[in-house]
């Protein structure tokens, strides 16, 4: 009987390892396969106006400002000084267009619904404020 009650002990030691083991190895695979399709990036563009940029001293006040921004890579802002309008291209895991939008406007311009920062649109140069 007592040889009988060990097999039984040794079986069930076993099968409770072999569960665990296997739970392992799938918490492993997840892991792995969502390591692999996890986004790294996710770039999107966005067109904002600013009605009032018209020469590049204020091409170079809205890139200081956007320069502070994470998720913009160099050469990723067109300026297009007839339309009144930039394109950004961002990523948008680290930043969004509404913060582009704020950054454009914390400059002293108004972009799209956001309006210009007072006290920044009265600080830029003269050839910006007309």
């Amino acid at each position: 009987m007592l040889l009988f009650g060990l097999r039984q002990w040794l079986g069930f030691c076993s099968l409770l390892s072999m569960k665990k083991y296997i739970i392992i190895l799938i918490g492993m695979a997840s892991l792995l396969i969502g390591g692999v399709s996890c986004r790294q990036h996710d770039f999107r563009t966005i067109v904002v106006d600013v009605p009032e940029m018209h020469n590049q001293a204020c091409i170079n006040a809205i890139a200081k400002s956007l320069g502070t921004s994470p998720g913009l890579r160099e050469k990723s802002v067109n300026f297009d000084i007839p339309q009144r309008q930039i394109t950004v291209t961002y990523d948008s895991l680290l930043t969004a267009d509404k913060n582009i939008e704020f950054l454009i406007a914390k400059a002293g311009f108004a972009a799209n619904a956001i309006p210009a920062d007072k006290k920044a649109a009265a600080a830029l140069p003269a050839e910006c404020r007309r």
